[in-house]
Parts: C-alpha cells; sequence; structure tokens
C-alpha cells in the first residue's frame, strides 16, 4: 500500500480494470466447465466460452444423457431399501445376514470377498 501514492490515478484505474476483467473472464471459465459437466449435451456438442460457435440444433435422442443415472440410481435405492429391509426384520440371503455384508464393506476396500458370494 506504500508504493500506492507513488501511482497516479490513471495506472490504478487500469488496475482495477484488469482485475475486474480477470475477474470476469475467471468467473465465465468456471461457468462453461460447471455446464460442460452437468449438461446433457452429448459430447462434442459444447460450445466454446464466449459463444463464438453457432448454435448447434439439438437433435432428439432415443434416450437422454440422464436416464442411465436415473437408471443406476433407482437401483442403489431399492437395494440400499433391500439391506435396510433384511436388517430390521433380520433375514438374511444366502446364508448371510446384513452384518456379514456390513463386516465385509468396511473390512477392506477389496470387493472379491464380496462377490464370492455370487459365485
Amino acid at each position: 500500500m506504500g508504493n500506492m501514492g507513488k501511482v497516479n490515478t490513471n495506472k490504478r484505474l487500469e488496475l482495477i480494470k484488469a482485475i475486474r476483467m480477470q475477474n470476469q473472464y475467471n468467473r465465465q471459465l468456471f461457468r462453461s466447465r460447471e455446464g460442460f459437466l452437468y449438461s446433457d449435451l452429448p459430447p462434442g456438442q459444447h460450445s466454446e466460452l464466449y459463444g463464438l460457435e453457432a448454435e448447434k440444433p439439438l437433435e432428439e435422442e432415443a434416450s437422454p444423457a440422464g436416464s442411465s443415472f436415473r437408471f443406476r440410481f433407482m437401483v442403489a435405492m431399492v437395494l440400499l431399501l433391500f439391506f435396510v429391509l433384511c436388517d430390521i426384520n433380520h433375514l438374511s440371503y444366502g446364508g448371510e445376514t446384513t452384518d456379514t455384508v456390513f463386516e465385509r464393506m468396511t473390512a477392506s476396500a477389496d470387493l472379491t470377498g464380496l462377490f464370492g458370494i455370487i459365485k
């Protein structure tokens, strides 16, 4: 701050303008990356950062990109519900209780023990 007194007003305004422009650029870049991550567009149909590309018309697809996530989410919820119901009612499946399955899940990150049940 001590050197700011030696800098004239025009230089200060230029510095503030440059900082604001960089901030605006960073925000646009963040929005662009966020849109790329969370959009439903297929790869290759994302526009440039400043929208210099012409908008491409979206083609209708048989299944939207989010349907796979919804399906996987529903399967996970059904499995979780099944696990909770088995735990509440103290049921076992194939000789395995929820306690033994939970112990296998928390014992290590190696999933070969869990897949041993399937074989």
